[in-house]
């Protein structure tokens, strides 16, 4: 006599057609129910979205429901009475894989036949199939459960960590929320098992500080919050002064055309070399009294010069005393006729420094008689104290300052394209202050990006320049460093990972939002990055809620996706047309996902999958909750 435990998991209907890899099979009664229970074994119910088994000998092929219809045995378009036995239930059928001997294979190893029985599949089969064969992972890193099936789910940590992946989704739809708890796992699995974690750095971009609180992703973290909307100090990133100074980099930063802007630069640098070592003080002593000497004692004399010393003067903030010889000088005015600086006398002691010329009580300053009394004149006024700071000057400063004084020098001795120029000098000198308030140029080549194995770096109190130039800054500067670091390594021993949250700010296409050099240039760097940053382990992940803005090179080239709720049609378009890993049902699911539901696919996710995402606790999750209307506007009904 047979036991209850022994009996065999009746079929649930048969195969009735089979088009190579579709099958449609005919259901029997009673198949419906969402959830089956027999000898102590949970199975799964037939439906869309579901997988079921197909018996064929020693198989049991796997296959996912894709669509369900009603057969009408009468056929009669008159009759639309209901009856029992009228309608029969029919399935169309993908099949992806099979079991044998309870281990899961994905492929067509055996193709169905007409008449094969279709089974039920237990809880334990379909988490096999959705994890495909990883539930022996050391350390799994738990994020949710499976929808529907209400399995707990784990990455693949081993093979996703490792890749480019996306996190795409609507506001609201719980996107921030998952990458904290994937990131969130991560970090505290690692801490509770004693990881070697910090082989590898982990750099958030966080466009509106979401991810600052002192619990939120990790506490062992250095968050850098970056400020240039009001008076108060922020952080300030710190690059080495080779970084910096690059002049790929600053052609770029600064929009510098290619025929005049960017020449000019590159030959400023090669003369100055501020990437050489740190300018000291004699330094811009010797280079200003340099310029004063060509703006007067030059046999040439440019009226432009003199507004371009003046703002080299202000940007080192030099505070010249009223009563100085040099003051005088900077009151010069321009006569056109001789081509030369002049200015009136006002009985001024000018030291012996001109001959008898004196036109109409006024000096030109062109007779200056003896020159290098007059470099010693400027070199002595500038030493005197509270004239000049001696300090470590901002990058940006020096960069303006070197510009002017080369232009000087081109103006005096030739060689310039003055109108060509002067839009290149008038951006670095805007733009110089803003700057100057977010990088530090550091002397001995440190970082401050690599001092804890994750950083925060919140651009929530910067302006529209910065969060446009930042990531790409800290981008290229982290991707030569990691490339650096294997220089002789035989296999990666370190990797860096950068996650750039609202990542459509930095790598949108839009036309309309930026000059075409400075877009191009952005693009070919993260675009680089995701082509060839897996050779050196550097892996970018992103998460947007607009990845239709994001370059389709970009897009393409990501390895693994987690998709949340997406509604726009170019969203979903984009991706249809993107990802070659979606079937028909999980593509149709988007745009109905439930808040904090998202679908799991690419190279590390054998099938597509469903999960429901925990929410974190409100200490460690990101700062991006709703507006909470009634405790705003209905203060005595919340305390009730």
């Amino acid at each position: 006599m047979k036991t209850a435990k022994a009996d065999p998991l009746p079929s649930v209907g048969i195969v009735t057609e089979v088009k190579g890899t579709y099958v449609t099979a005919r259901m029997f009664e009673n198949t419906n129910n969402l959830t089956y229970y027999r000898n102590g074994v949970t199975y799964r119910g037939v439906g869309t979205g579901e997988y079921i088994g197909i018996q064929r000998g020693p198989y049991k092929l796997v296959g996912k429901v894709l669509h369900e219809y009603l057969e009408d045995t009468q056929k009669d378009s008159n009759d639309q009475e209901f009856l029992k036995n009228r309608f029969i239930r029919e399935v169309d059928i993908s099949i992806i894989g099979a079991f044998r001997q309870s281990k899961f294979t994905f492929g067509i190893s055996v193709f169905p036949q007409i008449f094969s029985e279709i089974v039920l599949l237990s809880s334990e089969e379909s988490l096999q199939i959705l994890t495909g064969n990883t539930l022996t992972i050391p350390f799994p890193l738990c994020i949710g459960k499976t929808v529907p099936e209400g399995l707990k789910y784990s990455l693949d940590w081993p093979h996703i960590f490792n890749t480019h992946f996306a996190i795409f989704g609507n506001t609201g739809s719980g996107k921030s929320n998952t990458l904290s708890k994937i990131y969130s796992e991560l970090f505290n699995t690692a801490a509770k098992n004693n990881w070697a974690i910090t082989n590898s750095k982990f750099i958030f971009i966080d466009f509106n500080g979401e991810y600052t609180g002192d619990e939120s992703l990790t506490s062992k973290k250095k968050t850098i919050k970056l400020n240039t909307l009001s008076a108060s100090k922020g952080d300030k990133i710190i690059l080495p002064r080779s970084e910096f100074w690059d002049i790929e980099m600053l052609s770029v930063l600064f929009s510098a055309t290619q025929q005049t802007q960017e020449p000019f630069l590159r030959t400023t640098l090669n003369y100055f070399n501020p990437g050489k070592s740190q300018v000291t003080k004699e330094e811009i002593i010797s280079y200003i009294t340099t310029a004063f000497c060509q703006v007067f004692q030059n046999n040439v004399q440019d009226p432009r010069t003199l507004n371009l010393l003046k703002v080299i003067l202000s940007d080192l903030q030099i505070k010249l005393p009223e009563d100085s010889e040099i003051t005088i000088w900077l009151k010069a005015s321009w006569n056109s006729n001789s081509s030369t600086y002049f200015s009136n006398i006002y009985n001024i002691n000018y030291s012996g420094l001109f001959s008898h010329v004196i036109k109409q009580e006024k000096i030109y300053f062109n007779n200056i008689v003896n020159k290098s009394q007059f470099r010693h004149l400027i070199e002595e006024t500038l030493n005197q104290t509270g004239v000049m700071v001696d300090t470590d000057w901002q990058p940006l400063t020096l960069l303006s300052v070197f510009v002017h004084l080369q232009m000087i020098y081109k103006l005096t001795y030739g060689g310039a394209q003055f109108d060509f120029i002067l839009p290149l000098l008038s951006r670095i000198e805007a733009k110089s202050k803003m700057f100057n308030k977010l990088i530090k140029v550091s002397n001995d080549d440190s970082d401050n990006l690599s001092e804890q194995y994750c950083t925060i770096i919140s651009l929530r109190n910067v302006n529209k320049d910065a969060k446009a130039t930042i990531p790409l800054l800290i981008a290229r500067y982290l991707y030569k460093l990691q490339k650096k670091s294997l220089l002789g390594e035989d296999e990666i021993t370190k990797t860096t990972n950068l996650i750039i949250d609202e990542a459509h700010n930095i790598l949108s296409v839009n036309k309309n939002r930026e000059g075409d050099k400075w877009r191009d240039y952005r693009l070919d760097v993260f675009e680089e990055i995701i082509k060839e940053g897996r050779k050196f382990g550097f892996f970018l992940t992103i998460a947007s809620q607009r990845p239709a803005d994001i370059s389709a090179t970009i897009v393409s080239q990501m390895h693994n996706f987690i998709i949340h709720r997406l509604v726009n049609e170019v969203d979903l378009n984009m991706l249809g047309n993107t990802l070659n890993s979606l079937d028909s049902v999980s593509k149709s699911a988007i745009p109905s996902l439930a808040p904090g539901s998202a679908i799991f696919t690419g190279t590390s996710f054998p099938l597509p999958v469903m999960v429901h995402i925990d929410q974190l606790d409100r200490s460690h999750a990101p700062s991006s909750d709703n507006a909470n209307l009634e405790k705003l506007w209905l203060p005595h009904a919340s305390k009730k």
